[in-house]
C-alpha cells in the first residue's frame, strides 16, 4: 500500500512539471546537445576539434522503489574544412524505470551553424536535430486490480489480467531545433549567453492503445554569464525553464570555480533551486577542458515524507580534445 501511494505521488508531482513528459537533468549544462541543438560543435570561441560527454543519473531509491535511470551520451566536432562554421554530432539519451521495464529512448543526429564569422567577441548559432523515439514496456510486469487475491491478501501475476494492448513498443521520428548565442570577448570579465531550443516539432503519436496521442511540442529557454572575479576564480549563474503542454520547470542558481594553487585543475561547487521539486548541489574539478561533476538532488516537493529528502544522484564526464594531441594533454580552458 505504502508502494502504491508513493506511486501515485510521483506520477501527481510529475504532472505538475515539465518532467511529466521529457525527462531533466540537474546537470542540464553537461548534456549541452540534449540542452540545445545550436551548441553542436560550437565551443563559445575556445579551441577543441571534439567533445565527448557522458551523464547517468538515478532516482528515487530511497522510497523503496527500483531506481529510475537515465544515461546520456554525446559526441560532437566543428567542421576543420568548413572552417568550424559547421558543428556536427549526435546524442543518445535512455530513460528506463525497473518497474515495468518502462523505457524511452531518443537517438538524434544534431547540426549547427555559427551565423556570425570574423569576430571573436559574439557568436551566434542555430542548429537542428533529426532522429527517432522509441519507447516500449512489459505488460507482464505489471500487477492490475482484477489480480487482487483475497486469499493470500496480495496481487497474483498468475491470475489473468485481462488487459489487451495494441502494441507494446513503438518507434517515431522526432525533430529539434534551437538558437544559442554567447558573448566571448577576451577583454572583458563578464562573458553572458542565453538560448532558446523548440523540441518534437513532429508531435509524435506515443500511443499503445491505437487511439492516437501526440507528445506536447517542449519549449527549453536558459541563459547563464561567466563571471571572473579574479585570476583563478570564476562564477557562472544559470537559468533554465522548460514548458511542455501546461507542465513547467524553473531551475536557477551558479557554479563557483577555484584554481588550486599551483595546478592547472579548478575545483567546483554550486547549488541550484528547482521550484517547488529540490535543491541541487554540486561538486567537481575542472581541468582546464575536461570536467568531472558530482550532483545530488535534496527533494523539497511533497514526496519528502516518504523520501526523507534523498532524491537523485548524478555523475557527468565532459572531455574536449584537439587534434593530434593527447586528450589529456595541455588544452586550453573553454566553458561551453
Amino acid at each position: 500500500m505504502k508502494r502504491a501511494v508513493v506511486f501515485s505521488i510521483l506520477l501527481l508531482s510529475a504532472g505538475a512539471r515539465a518532467s511529466a513528459q521529457d525527462f531533466h537533468l540537474s546537470q542540464f549544462q553537461s548534456a549541452a546537445l540534449y540542452l540545445n541543438p545550436a551548441l553542436t560543435g560550437m565551443y563559445g570561441g575556445e579551441k577543441g576539434d571534439y567533445r565527448i560527454a557522458s551523464v547517468y543519473r538515478s532516482q528515487w531509491r530511497a522510497i523503496g522503489l527500483k531506481p529510475f535511470v537515465t544515461a546520456y551520451l554525446q559526441y560532437d566536432m566543428p567542421l576543420a574544412k568548413l572552417d568550424k562554421r559547421w558543428g556536427v554530432g549526435g546524442y543518445l539519451i535512455n530513460n528506463k524505470s525497473q518497474a515495468g521495464h518502462f523505457q524511452t529512448m531518443n537517438a538524434m543526429a544534431s547540426g549547427a551553424y555559427n551565423i556570425i564569422n570574423g569576430t571573436d567577441a559574439h557568436h551566434l548559432s542555430a542548429g537542428l536535430q533529426l532522429g527517432i523515439l522509441y519507447k516500449n514496456f512489459d505488460p507482464a510486469a505489471y500487477t492490475y486490480d482484477v489480480q487482487y487475491s483475497a486469499v493470500t491478501g496480495g496481487f497474483e501475476q498468475s491470475i489473468p489480467s485481462g488487459e489487451t494492448f495494441a502494441k507494446t513498443s513503438l518507434v517515431r521520428f522526432d525533430a529539434n531545433m534551437g538558437i544559442f548565442y554567447k558573448y566571448a570577448d577576451r577583454n572583458k570579465k563578464c562573458h553572458p549567453y542565453g538560448g532558446f531550443a523548440v523540441y518534437h516539432l513532429t508531435r509524435p503519436d506515443e500511443s499503445f492503445s491505437g487511439t492516437k496521442s501526440r507528445l506536447p511540442i517542449h519549449f527549453t529557454g536558459h541563459a547563464g554569464c561567466d563571471i571572473e572575479l579574479s585570476d583563478g576564480l570564476m562564477l557562472q549563474p544559470n537559468l533554465l525553464y522548460m514548458n511542455q503542454a501546461k507542465a513547467y520547470e524553473a531551475t536557477g542558481g551558479f557554479l563557483l570555480f577555484y584554481r588550486i594553487r599551483n595546478s592547472s585543475v579548478d575545483a567546483l561547487g554550486g547549488c541550484n533551486y528547482r521550484h517547488k521539486d529540490a535543491i541541487v548541489a554540486h561538486i567537481g574539478l575542472r581541468q582546464q577542458q575536461h570536467y568531472f561533476r558530482f550532483s545530488y538532488d535534496i527533494n523539497i516537493s511533497p514526496l519528502k515524507t516518504y523520501s526523507g529528502g534523498r532524491g537523485a544522484w548524478e555523475f557527468s564526464l565532459i572531455l574536449v580534445g584537439e587534434k593530434d594531441k593527447p586528450l589529456a594533454g595541455p588544452i586550453r580552458q573553454a566553458v561551453f
